[in-house]
């Protein structure tokens, strides 16, 4: 998970030089469908097929499209229509939905401990996005009502493959998710393809593009999905609060943004708060011990 944090870190970089040429709509239907086409290929390589029981099908799909179709058009929708601080934090709510949602459904209750941890997690990122500022207003509303659904759609994303049956690999789920919600992505994109002047995309572009398909997409989303099936659900989300410290990090160097005490004060909130919720005491010590 500590590599997926620090993989969708770097894809915020990637995506910057990727959406100055490309509209929002053809970056998301092109991630999603070159990395579906790269997983289903690597699927056949490693397993020799791509079935599953009929029964499933239509969970996966149903999967495909919240955690990838829907989400992307939310996310798309929220960077539209509101502040990046606000989509940022927003989308950080996502843990501490996963940990709610689960509860109710009764799929994984989360321990007091643990809701500690997402509560100090997710007020360190909203002091490391503090710079950016969060702002409540009506012209916003609706981007930031499509950041929280877009926050509830990879909860509900990450709650379903906690319940697919455990005889399904992590990389046939994350392969067959993904096609699945490439279709929809398409549809919505098919304006923009047609409109866009490919000739002038430039192979930064492409090659960004080409990070946040084979690693943001096919990597992480594998090692996503393979450590809900590990750990659970809960201890895998409360990693999504790791990304805006990392991603803070990276920016420093490479963008010459320099934190401030806010986010300096944030990372260690959200770093106490991945240590409180991922490790108990009991194993933390064991390790340490051994």
């Amino acid at each position: 998970m500590l590599s997926v944090v620090v993989i969708w870190a770097f894809n915020f970089i990637a995506m910057r030089l990727v959406l100055a040429e490309v509209p929002l709509l053809v970056t998301g239907a092109l991630r999603f469908l070159l990395a579906g086409l790269l997983l289903l290929f690597i699927l056949k390589i490693v397993e020799g097929n791509i079935a599953v029981p009929r029964a499933i099908w239509g969970r996966l799909f149903f999967l495909g499209l919240l955690g990838n179709s829907l989400y992307q058009v939310l996310f798309m929708v929220a960077l539209q229509r509101t502040t990046v601080g606000n989509t940022a934090i927003l989308l950080a709510t996502s843990p501490l939905q996963t940990a709610l949602l689960g509860a109710a459904l009764g799929v994984e209750k989360p321990s007091g401990r643990l809701v500690t941890a997402l509560v100090l997690a997710l007020a360190g990122a909203g002091l490391v996005l503090s710079d950016r500022g969060f702002t409540l207003d009506t012209a916003t509303l609706l981007g930031d009502l499509a950041a929280v659904g877009a926050a509830f759609c990879w909860a509900a994303f990450t709650l379903g493959v906690r319940r697919l049956p455990g005889e399904l690999s992590p990389l046939k789920v994350t392969a067959l998710t993904t096609i699945a919600g490439a279709p929809a992505l398409l549809l919505v994109a098919a304006p923009q393809f047609l409109s866009l002047e490919w000739g002038v995309v430039s192979w930064k572009a492409w090659s960004a593009l080409g990070y946040s398909v084979t690693l943001s997409i096919g990597v992480a989303y594998l090692l996503w999905n393979a450590s809900v099936a590990a750990v659970g659900v809960n201890r895998t989300a409360i990693f999504n609060c790791l990304t805006p410290l990392v991603a803070m990090l990276m920016a420093w160097p490479i963008l010459r943004e320099v934190p401030g005490p806010a986010q300096w004060a944030g990372g260690t909130l959200i770093v106490a708060g991945v240590i409180l919720g991922r490790w108990s005491p009991v194993s933390f010590l064991r390790s340490v011990t051994s």
